[in-house]
């Protein structure tokens, strides 16, 4: 899939699985490889007919779970309506061939490190 910007574009791999190559392209509309990292929801956990894929799906719900038990804040807590907001976006402006400014935000929560996804997946 490819993202497109005002500076540039994006471009990520099957969107529904964790992992794979993340590209970046400027103005000058070379494409380079992003630097990558050992993440454990990069490593491929399940079986599909392009072979094996890292999914790791549950882990907001995972999150959302020990968040209750723990009495803390889930990670994506109150950034639901925002998603919402940008998918539909995307949509209304391939539809209509123009930009969509969106009408909700929110802060974007810190990276999952690796402890922390190791805890999820426990």
């Amino acid at each position: 899939m490819e993202l497109y910007g005002t500076e540039g574009s994006i471009f990520v791999p099957d969107p529904n699985f964790f992992g794979g190559t993340v590209s970046a392209s400027g103005r000058d509309k070379e494409v380079q490889p992003l630097e990558t990292w050992n993440h454990p929801f990069s490593v491929p956990n399940q079986e599909h007919k392009q072979g094996m894929m890292a999914n790791y799906r549950t882990a907001g719900l995972a999150d959302m779970a020990l968040a209750i038990l723990d009495g803390h804040d889930a990670l994506l807590a109150g950034r639901a309506l925002h998603g919402v907001d940008v998918m539909v976006s995307i949509l209304k402006s391939g539809e209509e061939g123009r930009f969509i400014e969106l009408t909700t935000t929110c802060t974007q929560p810190a990276a999952l490190g690796i402890e922390e996804a190791k805890a999820l997946l426990r």
